[in-house]
């Protein structure tokens, strides 16, 4: 048995900063020292209050993600850092854009839409694209989890538009 804290409790202090995926929750009681059958007790009291849901942690993730513009493929990959599977979360994505109609974009039209911001605040500055800026712009766009064809495709555009 572990000190004068109980596995529940220790878990409630760590998911009053943010919310938690099971496996953060089962990780982090492990790594405290508490015992499977303290944490499998904890876990279960925690999902049973709905302290952990691993979906609404998915939706809420995905919706954070979306206003960063980070592309689907690097949302999905970042919850499997996670705990969550890649397809159980494509699934609550899907769920999610259904629900929500239009109010997420398809990466096609996020990546374009973060280039022509960045064109438009170059072009405010009084500067021209150059290969630099589409170098900066091909950047930007992998580190938010673009695929190269569609990066490539969004520059192409980018030149087209000057």
């Amino acid at each position: 048995m572990m000190t004068l804290k109980s596995a529940y409790d220790a878990a409630c202090g760590r998911l009053a900063c943010r919310m938690r995926t099971e496996k953060e929750i089962r990780d982090f009681l492990e790594t405290a020292g508490y015992e499977t059958g303290e944490i499998a007790e904890a876990v279960s009291d925690l999902k049973n209050f709905g302290y952990i849901d691993d979906a609404r942690f998915c939706e809420e993730y995905f919706r954070y993600a979306k206003q960063k513009a980070k592309a689907d493929a690097r949302i999905i990959r970042e919850l499997s850092q996670k705990g969550i599977t890649a397809e159980f979360a494509r699934n609550v994505i899907e769920d999610v854009r259904v629900d929500a109609e239009a109010e997420f974009e398809d990466d096609e039209t996020s990546a374009m839409k973060t280039a022509a911001q960045m064109l438009r605040n170059l072009t405010e500055d009084g500067k021209k694209a150059d290969e630099k800026f589409f170098a900066k712009v091909g950047r930007r766009l992998f580190q938010l989890g673009f695929d190269s064809s569609l990066i490539y495709g969004v520059i192409g555009n980018l030149r087209r538009k000057q």
